[in-house]
């Protein structure tokens, strides 16, 4: 009897450590490792949305529950979690702490750097919007992070040499770290790389950036693979075994040559291609979530993992590691997958951490500064047309501008400007800044209302350009982000390509004629405060820094070096408007439209039948409305895109359309894909293309692909909202994930699913086929 109790007891304890080893992810056969990865948080740390009062479902709170969840089943040891960048920036609880450690009012670390080390992630690397502020305040916060344990990665930022303290080329930051494992009771090395955008220079200010650059002395290409090269072979010969590879920037494409500003942002997939040595990619900065879990060739034919979160998931890949019989290490990854972190509770003890800073942020947005009265057109249409709500950025960011001019210069000639006669700031060059649908209404304004009208981290500059600048830049905008569509004998016009560098002109009298040749769709008429327009003459213009050196707009010939007022480093864009208000309250009572003098508008001049006539094959006709069982093209209105069944990793490549007024001339090109609505009880429709293909979004959009069956949770199915000159088409499965639905977008040259928002970019229509 005691023999039996002794044997049982021993199959007991065998049962238990078992167990045991599965929870802590190892067994006889090797050893199991989660890696899990969040990306372009942007600030989300709280459970409700201050600026709107909408409840977030997939903050750091959130991360933090999951994370323990997937520590307890894989054990401590065997979790490695990364954060890709763009951490800080986006909500007022995440920057107001860094704001007051700018101006010197605080030593407290900033919530999101609490939030990492609380939860305990094990590398940090740096995204782009971390230099959206002050040097000295975010190098505070690093620290923070290293002594907490937290590395801040970033191998390729280096020092530039001309601080006198750090050699050129000199690592800035970690380049990366070291994770032991033990596999087969032997010690195994995994390596974490960190690699920063190379794009900051076109994007903020140097202040922020002080001495550093962004690829490595002669690395004239900023190609990403060729910074990550010397890093990786460096970690091989240090005996790491599996490479994982951190890079705040998308997957991109590979097809063309590297070019600076032009295809340098996004570079995953040549970073792959161009490399030898990484086992698993974590991608970031495009938000797109669509090709995460999925892989792609490196130059050995190697299949290299790629995941990206796309600010909305959890990133979590099941790896299990062995041991060959040489004693070498072997890898299987049994499971990759996006965790909804809007599954998960917020976690109760991070939320108590949190809380001193959501109050602080809280009462700072709450603070009163006037009231706006009066008739305010209400419109949203910010791309298209004059707005009362980007009239008033406009107004305020040229008053303030000039207040500040006149209060550091006591006439022209002190700004070494040649030409220039006077120090009030002409006109504000701009890109759409408002959250959402936001509009100013008459009623009371906050620091909230300063949020929601100016959603970024920007800094204003005011920048001295001659006439002919000012037009080149407005015709390039004219020509490159705007196009008119005749449709049922109306005019629409949208917005096309890079909405975030379309451009806003405030401050000068001007007409687009979209039916005039590029260059000469421009009529400028002069400036609201009087002056006239001369192409020689020498004005005042006030720009954001994110369009400052851009490369996608007009302004990429200018930098910082050439403004003569920058918006100093203890000041937000958001204090400009406020002061704004403030002041039209206290001269005026309230805040009013009247000092909006300016006008502009566009207009397609030309006879609306010239533009629709056409005499030759119909490939498909435009149709109010899709019908269940009939056979259509999807048109993207503004570049005239239909969608193809090529496959650019988050989304299908466009294939372009001839459209005269209501028809699609024939023949259609055979790539454009040909839908068969399949309309279903709820409304919704599933649309079928001829090989019998769903179309198909990503859980939390950022994602686009043709699927053999219909998937879960209705992201095969498509519901319609009515909009300018066509529809939104609207992922119905995409709302159940986040806090609205995604819809299908063309951005950066493919089709794909996003927030929608009011822009051309979301406007499509159906087009039904004839004579196929």
């Amino acid at each position: 009897m005691k023999r039996r109790t002794l044997w049982i007891l021993s199959i007991l304890m065998i049962i238990l450590l078992a167990a045991s080893c599965a929870a802590l992810g190892e067994d006889g056969s090797g050893t199991t490792i989660a890696v899990l990865s969040t990306t372009d948080m942007h600030g989300k740390c709280w459970t409700v949305n201050l600026l709107t009062d909408d409840p977030v479902r997939n903050s750091m709170l959130s991360v933090s529950t999951a994370v323990r969840d997937c520590r307890e089943k894989y054990g401590d040891d065997h979790v490695i979690l990364i954060d890709n960048g763009d951490l800080f920036q986006g909500t007022p609880v995440s920057e107001t702490q860094i704001l007051a450690l700018t101006a010197g009012e605080s030593e407290d670390p900033p919530a999101m750097a609490v939030c990492l080390k609380e939860i305990g992630y094990d590398a940090f690397v740096l995204g782009n919007h971390e230099f959206n502020y002050d040097w000295d305040g975010m190098s505070s916060a690093y620290q923070y992070l290293e002594e907490n344990g937290v590395p801040v990665l970033a191998a390729n930022v280096v020092w530039d040499g001309t601080d006198g303290e750090h050699e050129a080329g000199e690592n800035a930051f970690t380049p990366y770290v070291v994770r032991k494992i033990e596999v087969g009771g032997h010690e195994h090395k995994i390596g974490i790389l960190g690699l920063e955008n190379c794009d900051i220079t076109r994007w903020d200010l140097p202040e922020n950036y002080p001495g550093l650059m962004f690829a490595r002395p002669g690395n004239d290409s900023y190609s990403m693979a060729s910074e990550a090269a010397p890093w990786l072979a460096r970690m091989r010969e240090e005996g790491c075994e599996f490479i994982i590879v951190s890079y705040h920037g998308g997957l991109g494409e590979a097809d063309d040559p590297l070019s600076f500003g032009d295809n340098s942002e996004n570079q995953g997939l040549r970073l792959i291609q161009e490399s030898g040595d990484i086992d698993l990619l974590i991608l970031g900065h495009d938000h797109s979530s669509g090709y995460s879990n999925t892989a792609y060739p490196d130059r050995n034919g190697r299949e290299v993992f790629v995941v990206n979160g796309g600010g909305q998931q959890l990133t979590q890949t099941v790896i299990r590691f062995r041991e060959d019989a040489s004693g070498a290490l072997t890898w299987q990854i049994e499971d990759s997958r996006s965790l909804n972190l809007a599954d998960y509770e917020p976690d109760p003890v991070l939320e108590e951490k949190i809380a001193p800073y959501a109050e602080l942020a809280a009462e700072m947005i709450s603070r009163p500064l006037g009231t706006a009265e009066g008739e305010w057109d209400l419109s949203s249409d910010y791309f298209a047309r004059q707005t009362d709500t980007t009239d008033f950025i406009g107004a305020a960011t040229m008053a303030m501008a000039t207040e500040r001019l006149r209060a550091m210069y006591s006439d022209p000639g002190q700004t070494g400007v040649e030409g220039l006669d006077h120090l009030d700031v002409d006109m504000v060059m701009s890109s759409v800044v408002t959250s959402g649908r936001y509009v100013i209404r008459p009623g009371s304004l906050s620091m909230r209302d300063m949020y929601l009208l100016y959603r970024y981290a920007n800094n204003i500059l005011v920048i001295p350009m001659r006439g002919s600048e000012i037009r080149a830049v407005m015709e390039e905008n004219a020509a490159n982000r705007l196009s008119a569509r005749v449709l049922n004998g109306e005019t629409y016009i949208f917005n096309v390509r890079d909405d975030h560098t379309h451009m806003i002109f405030t401050g000068i009298n001007f007409v687009y004629d979209l039916s005039a040749p590029e260059g000469e769709r421009v009529r400028i008429e002069g400036f609201a405060d009087g002056r006239p327009f001369e192409d020689e003459g020498v004005y005042l213009a006030a720009v954001n820094n994110y369009l400052l050196g851009n490369e996608r707009c007009g302004l990429r010939i200018f930098s910082a070096d050439d403004a003569v007022w920058a918006q100093p480093e203890d000041e937000t864009v958001q204090d400009l408007l406020a002061d704004y208000v403030k002041a039209q309250c206290e001269a005026n009572g309230a805040l009013t439209t009247a000092p909006f003098t300016w006008h502009w508008s566009i207009e397609f001049g030309a006879d609306p039948a010239e533009a629709t006539a056409y005499d030759g094959p119909v490939a498909a006709r435009l149709v109010s409305a899709p019908e269940d069982g009939h056979r259509y093209v999807i048109m993207q209105e503004g570049e005239r895109m239909a969608l193809s069944g090529s496959s650019e990793g988050s989304g299908l490549e466009g294939v372009p359309c001839t459209a005269w007024g209501n028809i699609l001339a024939a023949p259609l090109d055979p790539e454009a894909q040909r839908f068969t609505v399949r309309l279903q009880e709820d409304g919704s429709m599933a649309l079928v293309n001829d090989d019998g293909l769903y179309l198909t979004g990503a859980a939390n959009g950022g994602g686009l692909s043709l699927t053999p069956e219909m998937a879960e949770d209705g992201l095969s199915l498509w519901t319609l909202r009515e909009a300018y000159g066509g529809w939104n088409i609207l992922c119905a499965g995409t709302a159940k994930s986040g806090n609205y639905p995604k819809a299908l977008e063309f951005y950066n040259e493919i089709i794909t699913t996003y927030g929608v928002g009011s822009g051309g970019i979301y406007v499509f229509n159906f087009y039904e086929i004839e004579g196929e």
